[in-house]
């Protein structure tokens, strides 16, 4: 049992006052947990279901989707380790009677810890079976992420014994001392998570939801001693439009006196003027820094728009990100339009993706034809073309794709569609996790598709 010293309580106490006088953060956390009963309700009775054997997993999986990016999003299980990751799951992982039997065992809520221990761990090492057999890529299951997926589903059916592992919260009371191989054996930080936090409660005398929402306000807080703020990643943490807006806040978007957090809340004191010395950046730069950064992590080299190579994200310049010169592909015209693509990654000589990054103000028609003259440029290579943007925007580059002069230029079915939202939500995993170019597969929509 991992312990907490009388001092560490004495800490997060004096941690709780604080949260407590921060009224904007108490007020915006208390209307979600007004919520979550009902939610916790209705998810109750679609596990039920399937447990029974009324549904199957593909209608389970149906509904879930529907429900997580809206009337169920107080749990924040939208991201790359909940609902994109039971995607995956549904998608690649063969037999799906075997599996919907096994799935239905998992997804029950253990009576035990050493239950819910060996539950986990045979998940795992069942979706690390099929991956040895070469059956499927590991891109394409990510076993790591089974311990956030089973703890939501798990505290759904108990919550007062099955915390959530969202990211932030196991920041703020994990540690490399406390747990050193986190990375290695993701069941045990799981459990070693769960202690901690259970221990906690009780020491703190606070519930489940009230601990795990001073985790995360704290996580948030404690940039300075910690970086947490640099470090935490939205897929396993928050996906609503108020964690979009903290993370646009690292970009520098809100640096200026009267900054609003996460919550709404004025940012305040040495903070506020720690911000006010940092430049201003554009979420449109910082999307591509973090492009750029995510290629040269997959080993890609990159190419950036040569316009924008003197500007500057997390104070690194973005030529400095880019190569020189980009690689010569066509006559000096062409060759011109190209160079203004927003990022490009590529192997060798060989582009693979191609980034264009939409915003308001954009006029996506003028990106579109950038993307689609490097399309024809290639015609005998895969090249990913993306378009990341916004997700209310996605319906608005989905009808300029159907006109006949975009439909004309080449298969609709080579452009694909980024959420912004989502790219910035999972920023910090991605950058930590990602081990191949293939990572863009996990993070387009299908431009074609109805989903987003």
């Amino acid at each position: 049992m991992l312990m907490w010293s009388n001092e560490k309580i004495e800490q997060w106490r004096l941690a709780y006052s604080t949260y407590l006088s921060d009224m904007p953060s108490v007020t915006f956390n208390r209307n979600i947990d007004r919520r979550r009963p009902h939610t916790q309700q209705e998810m109750t009775q679609l596990l039920r279901s399937f447990l029974d054997g009324a549904i199957t997993l593909k209608e389970f999986n149906t509904v879930f989707q529907q429900k997580t990016h809206n009337a169920w999003n107080v749990f924040h299980l939208q991201g790359m380790s909940g609902g994109l990751f039971l995607n995956k799951l549904v998608k690649h992982v063969p037999s799906e009677d075997t599996f919907g039997h096994l799935f239905r065992l998992m997804m029950r809520v253990p009576e035990e810890t050493q239950d819910g221990q060996r539950q986990m761990q045979a998940f795992v090492q069942f979706l690390e079976g099929l991956i040895a057999s070469r059956q499927v890529t590991r891109a394409q299951l990510q076993p790591a992420r089974v311990p956030f997926f089973l703890s939501a589903w798990w505290h759904i059916q108990d919550p007062e014994r099955w915390p959530i592992f969202y990211l932030d919260v196991r920041q703020a009371l994990l540690t490399e001392e406390t747990h050193p191989k986190e990375a290695q054996n993701p069941v045990e930080t799981y459990f070693s998570f769960r202690t901690r936090f259970l221990a906690l409660a009780q020491a703190l005398g606070v519930s489940i939801w009230e601990l795990e929402h001073l985790a995360s306000w704290y996580a948030r807080r404690d940039t300075k001693s910690s970086d947490v703020g640099n470090k935490r990643a939205y897929s396993d943490v928050r996906s609503d439009s108020h964690g979009i807006s903290a993370r646009r806040e690292t970009c520098g978007l809100s640096n200026r006196a009267g900054a609003k957090n996460r919550n709404g809340s004025a940012v305040t004191g040495e903070k506020s003027s720690a911000h006010m010395r940092e430049p201003m950046v554009s979420c449109r730069t910082h999307l591509q820094w973090l492009l750029a950064k995510l290629g040269h992590k997959v080993g890609c080299r990159v190419w950036i728009a040569a316009s924008d190579h003197s500007k500057e994200c997390q104070r690194e310049r973005l030529g400095d990100l880019s190569l020189p010169t980009l690689p010569v592909l066509a006559d000096t015209p062409v060759q011109q339009i190209i160079r203004q693509i927003d990022v490009l990654w590529l192997l060798d000589n060989d582009i693979i993706a191609a980034y264009e990054i939409e915003q308001a103000h954009t006029d996506v028609s003028t990106s579109l034809l950038r993307l689609y003259d490097l399309d024809a440029l290639l015609p005998t290579r895969e090249v990913h073309l993306c378009i990341v943007a916004p997700s209310h925007r996605f319906e608005k580059i989905r009808f300029e794709l159907s006109r006949p002069s975009f439909r004309d230029l080449g298969p609709r079915k080579n452009c694909a569609l980024i959420s912004e939202e989502l790219l910035l939500q999972q920023e910090t995993h991605i950058l930590r996790w990602a081990s191949s170019p293939a990572v863009v597969e996990e993070l387009i929509c299908r431009a074609g598709d109805g989903e987003q």
